[in-house]
C-alpha cells in the first residue's frame, strides 16, 4: 500500500520541487508545494535515498503561496488545506505540465531561481577545499535574478510591472483530436488547453482561431472527438507570432507549422492572416510553404527584423523581449566600449546583434542554421558596422582567425547549452580577453568550468535572467575572462 506521511519542506530542488527529509533522512520531493510548508503526501515512488510524494493536503501553508490564475495549473486531483477547504477547485481541468510555479509569489520565484543556480555551481564546481568554501564562491559569483518588465512606455509612473504573463510568442501543441490542442500533462496524459495565460495577445488570437475551428480538418470521420484510430494528418503544431502588435494583420502575420510523418498535409480552412507550413518529419525532414509567405516580421528595440519559420528553440527564442534584454545584459557584463570589436556566435536571426551594433565599433555575427542565417544576412544588411557569416562554428572561427580578424570580446549562445572546450581554445588563440556565454543549462555550465579553465578562461560572474516565469529555469549570462 502507498504510505501517507506528513513532511516539513525546507529546500528547493533543481527540478523545481520543494523537498524535506523524512525520519530516515531520505529526501522527499513534492511538486506543487512551497519550501516552508508542512504537507501531507502520498508516496508515489521511493528508493534508498529519496521518495517522491503526491501532494494531498497543505497542513501549514507558506505566506508565499498564491492562488494560481490558470485553471489548467496544478495536479489533476483535489488538494485541500488543513480545514478541508479545496485548494484547487478547477482540478478536473488541471494537470498541464507547462508551468510549475504559478502557486508561488513571483518575488519568491526569483529568489528560488537564484538559489537553484547557486546550489548547482556549488555542487559541481568544487573550487574550494570544502563544500562551505565552494558555496561561498558560488554565492559571490551569482547575482540576483533580473525580472523582465513590460517597458517604461507601458506604465504611467513608477517601475514597469513584471512581464510574467503574456510574454510568449511561440509554443508547440499536440493536435491529436480535431479542434483540440493539447499540452503535455503531469501524469503523461495530454491536457486539452482552452487558453494559455503565457501567450502574447497575437499568439492567443492565433491559438483561439485554431482551437475554435479556424484550422479544422475536413475529415468527418473524426468529428466525434474520440481518439483517432490511425496517425492523424498533423501530430502537432507550432504557433508563432512576431509580437509587433496586439492583434494579427496582413502586416503582422502569424506562423502555423503542421508537423507530421505522413506524406500529405491536412486540408485546412483558416481565416486569420497567417503563414502556414507543413513540416514532413520523416527520415529526411522537409519544410513546405502551404499558405502565405516564407517570412514574417519581428520588432526588437525599435528595429524591424525579418524571421523565417521557427524550428526548435527554447526560452530565449519564445520570449517577447528576450533578444533585447539579453543583448543589454551581455553588453553591460562585457563592459563593451564603442571603439571595440565584438564576435557574436550562434547569432540567430541577428536580433541581439541589431541591439549590440549600437554599442560597438564593429560586430561579426555567425550562425550555423540555414534559415536563421538567411534572416541574419537580411537583418544585418541595414547596419554599416555588422557582418553576417554562415557556416559550421569551429570552421568559421578558424577562417576568421586566418583572416587576422581581431576582437575585443565574444558573445556565445550555443543551442542546448552545449559548450565545446575547443571553441574556447580558439578564442584564447585569437586573444579575446572577455567572453559572455548565454545558456539555460546551469549544470552543463558548471561541469564545463574545469575544461574552460584549462583552455585559459575563468568564470568571473553569472547573471540570471528570468525568461521563464512560473518555471524553475533561468537564462544565465556568464562572463569569462582570459587568465
Amino acid at each position: 500500500m502507498k504510505s501517507i506521511l506528513t513532511i516539513e519542506l525546507t529546500q528547493i530542488a533543481a527540478s523545481g520541487e520543494a523537498f524535506g527529509r523524512d525520519e530516515d533522512g531520505r529526501a522527499v520531493f513534492v511538486p506543487g508545494a512551497v519550501p516552508g510548508e508542512t504537507v501531507e503526501v502520498e508516496t508515489a515512488a521511493e528508493a534508498k535515498r529519496w521518495r517522491r510524494g503526491i501532494l494531498r493536503r497543505v497542513v501549514t501553508a507558506s505566506p508565499e503561496r498564491v492562488e494560481a490564475p490558470c485553471p489548467h495549473f496544478g495536479p489533476r486531483h483535489p488538494v485541500t488545506y488543513a480545514k478541508d477547504q479545496l485548494l484547487n477547485p478547477s482540478w478536473r481541468r488541471a494537470g498541464c505540465a507547462g508551468c510549475q510555479w504559478q502557486h508561488i509569489d513571483y518575488e519568491r520565484q526569483l529568489s528560488l531561481k537564484r538559489e537553484i543556480v547557486v546550489n548547482i555551481l556549488a555542487r559541481e564546481r568544487r573550487q574550494g577545499n570544502t563544500r562551505e568554501k565552494s558555496r561561498q564562491i558560488a554565492e559571490r559569483l551569482v547575482s540576483d535574478v533580473i525580472a523582465v518588465g513590460t517597458g517604461a512606455a507601458d506604465v504611467s509612473d513608477g517601475a514597469p510591472p513584471v512581464l510574467d504573463f503574456g510574454f510568449r510568442t511561440r509554443m508547440q501543441f499536440d493536435w491529436a483530436y480535431p479542434q483540440k490542442l493539447t499540452f503535455e500533462g503531469q501524469d503523461d496524459n495530454p491536457v486539452a488547453i482552452d487558453a494559455c495565460l503565457l501567450h502574447h495577445p497575437q499568439l492567443a488570437e492565433l491559438f483561439a482561431g485554431l482551437r475554435d475551428g479556424g484550422g479544422r480538418e475536413e475529415r468527418t470521420q473524426y468529428d466525434d472527438f474520440s481518439p483517432r484510430p490511425e496517425s492523424p494528418a498533423a501530430q502537432c503544431v507550432t504557433l508563432a507570432v512576431g509580437g509587433t502588435a496586439d492583434s494579427l494583420s496582413e502586416t503582422a502575420k502569424g506562423v502555423l507549422i503542421l508537423h507530421s510523418e505522413n506524406d500529405d498535409p491536412p486540408s485546412l480552412e483558416f481565416d486569420l492572416p497567417v503563414n502556414v507550413f507543413f513540416l514532413h518529419e520523416a527520415d529526411e525532414p522537409s519544410l513546405e510553404l502551404l499558405v502565405g509567405d516564407w517570412s514574417y516580421s519581428l520588432q526588437v528595440a525599435g528595429h524591424q527584423l525579418t524571421a523565417y519559420p521557427p524550428l526548435g528553440g527554447g526560452a530565449r527564442d519564445s520570449h517577447l523581449l528576450a533578444a533585447e534584454v539579453l543583448a543589454v545584459v551581455a553588453a553591460d557584463m562585457l563592459e563593451l566600449k564603442t571603439f571595440e570589436h565584438l564576435l557574436d556566435l550562434w547569432a540567430g536571426i541577428g536580433a541581439r546583434a541589431a541591439v549590440l551594433s549600437e554599442r560597438v565599433a564593429t560586430i561579426v555575427a555567425v550562425e550555423e542554421a540555414e534559415l536563421s542565417a538567411a534572416a541574419l544576412r537580411v537583418n544585418l544588411g541595414q547596419f554599416d558596422n555588422a557582418d553576417a557569416r554562415h557556416g559550421e562554428m569551429l570552421t568559421t572561427i578558424r577562417k576568421l582567425r586566418r583572416g587576422r580578424y581581431q576582437f575585443d570580446a565574444a558573445l556565445l549562445a550555443p543551442p542546448g547549452g552545449h559548450i565545446e572546450p575547443e571553441l574556447f581554445s580558439l578564442l584564447t588563440r585569437m586573444r579575446i580577453r572577455r567572453c559572455a556565454l548565454i545558456t539555460e543549462e546551469a549544470a552543463r555550465l558548471a561541469r564545463a568550468l574545469s575544461d574552460l579553465d584549462r583552455e585559459g578562461y575563468r568564470l568571473t560572474a553569472v547573471q540570471p535572467v528570468d525568461l521563464q516565469p512560473h518555471q524553475p529555469g533561468a537564462t544565465l549570462v556568464a562572463r569569462f575572462d582570459r587568465k
